[in-house]
């Protein structure tokens, strides 16, 4: 007999499938929701980590966002359809074996937890028991479809093993891939600070010479990176050297960053030939802009800002990758050097 008529059949004399379905249906569908939020990056500062990786170069959340409407289609259909009841089995168990590799990743790579992946991971293992329940509702009542009842239990255990493989090949952390040297100071260090700012932002501007001071006294002990996060447009213009010099004029990294300033000051456009005279004095030539090192600059920026929701300039984020503490300081009146040191010492505790 076949399986989609073994289905059909327990379901049409399984009373109980009234009531799983709606536990289908309120875990499937909190499961899209919450796939939508990762999606739209609407989730704790905890996820920051986890936005660093991607499922076969999707983002997290906007994948999930895909499964959870498939399976809720075969949800929907399933009665008219009955071999998308059993397709629904096989997607659930898959889910269930890609969720077991992400929650390996949170602990054991990542080291902390996103409660919106959590969320996802307790939504399917909710499916799943319901649908285990739904599988042995149907044991006890179809006696003649051993065979049937025993090969579709296999390809769901199948399916797990399936999602887990796929997962552990597919699963990848973008930003390592793509990763580009950005970082200055102690760059071995387990403590980073980042200090995102805007060019044309007037708080920024106003805390730059604070900044320039305090590099010198940090950058023997921590890692430090110097994010734009593009507030005004204009930025972007500035961007291109900004990376350039963070990658290929470390040494001289803050007096370059000096030059970049004031002619942010005066122009909104500067021409490569006019970035080379202000940096000429210091014994820079400029390198031709190579456009794939700018764009990988610029989404590692975004990834960095974004993780860490930050959504006002000039922020410090003080992260320690060992600890998992991160403290992070906002506007004139949070950032200072002292503020800078008790952060420092705080994620290092």
């Amino acid at each position: 007999m076949k399986i989609a008529e073994f289905l059909s059949t327990a379901m049409e004399r399984c009373s109980i499938t009234k009531t799983t379905s709606l536990l289908l249906w309120l875990s499937l569908l909190t499961g899209l929701v919450l796939s939508v939020l990762s999606g739209l990056k609407i989730c704790s500062s905890m996820c920051s980590e986890t936005a660093k990786y991607s499922v076969f170069g999707f983002d997290f959340g906007w994948f999930g966002t895909v499964f959870f409407s498939l399976v809720l289609l075969m949800l929907a259909l399933r009665r008219r359809v009955p071999a998308l009841g059993t397709l629904l089995y096989y997607c659930i168990g898959a889910g269930v074996g890609a969720e077991v590799r992400l929650i390996w990743i949170q602990k054991y790579d990542i080291g902390s937890w996103c409660p919106v992946c959590l969320g996802i991971a307790g939504t399917i293992a909710v499916a799943a028991l319901v649908s285990t329940r739904e599988l042995s509702a149907v044991k006890s009542i179809t006696g003649g479809f051993m065979k049937a009842r025993f090969i579709l239990i296999t390809i769901v255990l199948v399916a797990v093993l399936i999602g887990f493989g796929s997962a552990l090949v597919g699963v990848q952390k973008e930003a390592e891939a793509s990763e580009l040297d950005i970082y200055l100071g102690k760059r071995k260090s387990d403590t980073t600070v980042y200090f995102v700012s805007d060019w044309f932002c007037p708080v920024c501007r106003k805390i730059e010479p604070d900044i320039e001071k305090m590099y010198p006294e940090f950058k023997n002990s921590v890692r430090m990176a110097f994010v734009d996060m593009p507030i005004h447009p204009e930025s972007a213009n500035i961007t291109p050297y900004n990376i350039q010099f963070m990658l290929y004029e470390k040494e001289k990294y803050i007096s370059l960053r000096h030059a970049l300033g004031v002619i942010s000051h005066t122009n909104k456009a500067p021409t490569q030939e006019q970035v080379q005279k202000a940096v000429a004095p210091l014994g820079v030539t400029l390198r031709p802009l190579n456009f794939m090192e700018v764009l990988g600059g610029i989404k590692q920026f975004e990834v960095i800002y974004k993780g860490f929701k930050v959504n006002a300039t000039p922020t410090v984020v003080v992260d320690n990758s060992k600890t998992k503490k991160r403290k992070m300081l906002v506007g004139s009146h949070e950032i200072s050097a002292a503020a800078i040191k008790a952060a420092i010492a705080e994620v290092q505790r």
